[in-house]
């Protein structure tokens, strides 16, 4: 997961592997450590949807999961 975090101070800092330019940064899976030291330190933490949203053919409906089935003569046996 990605978070967006601010600070609670402006200003440039390195913590861990997580560079604050102007009191802001991004990261990257960050440690369930990390995360927590920085919540109690008072910075804030703001998840970021990775996945973009998918775009629905309005012709042939949403896309499929279901996987390409085999062609009758594939299951034939000689």
């Amino acid at each position: 997961m990605r978070y967006e975090i601010t600070a609670p101070h402006e200003g440039d800092e390195q913590l861990a592997d997580i560079t604050f330019a102007d009191g802001r940064a991004t990261a990257t899976d960050p440690g369930e450590g990390l995360l927590l030291y920085l919540r109690r330190h008072g910075y804030t933490l703001d998840p970021v949807d990775d996945d973009p949203p998918q775009e629905q053919d309005t012709e042939n409906g949403p896309p499929s999961t279901k996987p390409a089935g085999r062609s009758a003569a594939r299951n034939k046996r000689g």
